[in-house]
Order: C-alpha cells, then sequence, then structure tokens
C-alpha cells in the first residue's frame, strides 16, 4: 500500500561538487541524479506521490526536464514541483504547504540520495508508524572528536552512542505540520526535519539505514555514484 507524501529538497546549489549548476541536474549513467532519486522512490512501492523543490529560478525548466524522463524512469510515480526558500527548512515549509492531508506519512528525502531502496523506506515507515517519527540512520565507524576553535580536542564521544543521520525521515502527516507551524512562529536554525520535531519535545526513534544511501555532495561521491549504479 502506497502511504508515504514524499518531499524531496532539491534546491541546493551545489557548490561543493564543483560543476557550476544544481547537484540535482548531474548527469549520472545517463540521466540527471534528481531522476535517479524519483526512480527509487517509484521502486519502494510506498510512496503516494512526491513534491520536488527547486529554486524558484529553476521550477519550470526544471519541471520540464523531469517530465521527460518520467516515462521511462518513474512513469508511476504522480509529482510536484515547487519553489524552495532561502534555507532547507524554508524548501521543506514551503512543500509541507501543499499538502492538504492530515492523516497518514510525510517523508522528506534528500534528492542527493539515491540509493535509499525499499528496505530502508519501510524500516522507517514502520518505525514512524510505532512512535510518529522516525528517521534513518547508521552507526559511525570512526571515532569523532570534538574540537574547539584552535583545533584542540576537547572530548571524545563514546562511537557507540553516535549515529550518522540520512534521510528518508519519516512522520506522521499532522506531528511534522504541527512541528513546522511551531518552527514558524519560534524561528531558528536546524539541519534536519527531525530537529523541528525535536522542537515540540517529541521523540524521534532511528531505523537502520544503509552505508550505501550517500548523499552525493563531492566529485568524489559522483563517482561512488556511477559505480554504484553499475
Amino acid at each position: 500500500m502506497k502511504e508515504i507524501i514524499c518531499i524531496v529538497p532539491a534546491a541546493g546549489a551545489g557548490k561543493r561538487l564543483g560543476l557550476g549548476i544544481n547537484k540535482a541536474f548531474a548527469m549520472l549513467a545517463g540521466a540527471p541524479l534528481i531522476v535517479h532519486c524519483l526512480k527509487m522512490l517509484q521502486e519502494t512501492g510506498l510512496v503516494k506521490r512526491a513534491i520536488v523543490v527547486l529554486a524558484p529560478a529553476e521550477v519550470e525548466d526544471g519541471r520540464e526536464l523531469l517530465e521527460g524522463y518520467a516515462p521511462s524512469y518513474f512513469a508511476e510515480l504522480p509529482f510536484s514541483v515547487v519553489a524552495g526558500g532561502k534555507e532547507r527548512q524554508d524548501s521543506v515549509a514551503n512543500a509541507l504547504a501543499t499538502v492538504t492531508e492530515v492523516e497518514g506519512y510525510i517523508a522528506v528525502h534528500d534528492g542527493a540520495r539515491p540509493f535509499a531502496g525499499r528496505e530502508v523506506f519501510a524500516r522507517t515507515l514502520e518505525a514512524a508508524k510505532l512512535h510518529g517519527a522516525a528517521i534513518a540512520a547508521v552507526p559511525v565507524k570512526d571515532t569523532i572528536k570534538v574540537i574547539n576553535d584552535q583545533g584542540e580536542v576537547v572530548a571524545t564521544p563514546a562511537r557507540s552512542t553516535l549515529q550518522a543521520v540520512q534521510t528518508p525521515q519519516i512522520f506522521a502527516a499532522k506531528l511534522l505540520k504541527e512541528a513546522y507551524a511551531y518552527l514558524a512562529a519560534h524561528p531558528t536554525a536546524v539541519t534536519d526535519d527531525a530537529s523541528v520535531v525535536e522542537l515540540l519535545g517529541h521523540k524521534v526513534v532511528v531505523a537502520l539505514g544503509r552505508y550505501e544511501n550517500i548523499k552525493v555532495t563531492t566529485p568524489e561521491d559522483l563517482i561512488f555514484a556511477e559505480n554504484l549504479l553499475q
């Protein structure tokens, strides 16, 4: 059963990729990165529609591009395109404003993560059904150091307590709407959607992601992504 409305933020400039374009449009194995992401969402069998968020100047061209690729890559996934805002949280808020449903589940999934796959979405959805809010994450492999402004180590957190957070992040629709309404009334900087829900004091649980679920950010990531697709 398709239960998820998926917001796909893809409005970033992608400066670290060094291509001079929005990384969502970076070509990867014959199609833009965002197309591979939408294809993956369709293949989960869990997403009933996607809302792609692009920079305001890219909305019209981006919609035409996606409509051109859709028949071959994600013909069974209804989608819309909306304009993003200054920050990621603004982009998600713009997309969320187009969602009229208050029941069911809303996922937020980075447009630069084409490798999440059905199992990660399914695990995260099941956790969200139990707890209202769930995020995909994987255990940290490396030792993490906290440093100060002088580059000195000031703490070494126990690695067993650390998780590298990914997307999807899935929430009960009513909860996510409430959280973003609270954020609008109490503006603060957040780095992911779980942080918005946490502002309400609501607990967020972790579902197992996968290490291949990378966010394509650097030229090296693009090479790795090409290898995964092949």
